[in-house]
């Protein structure tokens, strides 16, 4: 990690992530925006490895400003960090392309270790939203967003992926790299790129913290984060 953006008004909570991420990725330059206004242009210029983005802000939502971040720089991760614990923000968080959704209530070392965990493709997901995000995918919530929410994949749609296909999935999920998959399965890095693509597009999902929630929901891998 080599640059990050956080979006958060509370100038204390900014400070906060900064001394956090500082930790976490020692040399790593972080900048600090306080509205949506300030990102915007600050995406203009630069473009962040990873973007920590609270949700509400003075002058608009944080969740808006997640496919304006992925679409200048579409290498970084995306990381929700609020307080806000409840399934409709959870959901659309991750909808719109979030990697990953940390509460605040973590303490410190919790943080910084769900942080480096994405050095090897970890979803940071808090335990408490992980666990929300399985309950709405094993029926146990009501439909918690007023958008239209595409159907989970069923047993039959997972047996349409190929052998080697759902062997990738699995891994991705349980949080390996595209390399270490590559390097596991002794394949190059396109091909295992390829079979992602193709897991993507088949179950419907688009990004690892999707394919890790499915993945437990299916059973394939535990519901421990």
């Amino acid at each position: 990690m080599q640059e990050a953006l956080v979006v958060e008004d509370v100038a204390e909570s900014g400070r906060w992530l900064r001394c956090l991420l500082e930790e976490a990725f020692p040399g790593i330059k972080v900048s600090v925006c306080r509205n949506c206004r300030s990102s915007v242009e600050y995406l203009s210029a630069n473009h962040p490895d990873l973007a920590l983005v609270d949700i509400n802000l003075p002058d608009g939502n944080g969740l808006h400003l997640i496919p304006h971040i992925l679409q200048t720089s579409p290498q970084a991760s995306v990381i929700v960090t609020t307080i806000l614990d409840d399934q409709e923000h959870i959901l659309t968080a991750l909808q719109a392309g979030a990697h990953g959704y940390l509460l605040k209530d973590l303490s410190e070392q919790q943080f910084i270790r769900k942080l480096r965990g994405i050095l090897k493709g970890d979803p940071p997901l808090s335990p408490k939203v992980a666990r929300k995000v399985l309950q709405y995918f094993n029926g146990n919530g009501a439909s918690a967003t007023n958008k239209d929410m595409t159907a989970s994949p069923t047993a039959t749609e997972v047996e349409g992926l190929s052998e080697r296909e759902r062997e990738v999935f699995v891994l991705i999920a349980k949080g390996l790299s595209r390399k270490e998959v590559a390097e596991l399965l002794h394949l190059s890095d396109n091909t295992i790129a390829t079979h992602v693509r193709n897991v993507y597009r088949k179950l419907n999902i688009s990004s690892r913290a999707e394919a890790a929630l499915e993945a437990c929901r299916l059973g394939l891998i535990s519901t421990e984060f």
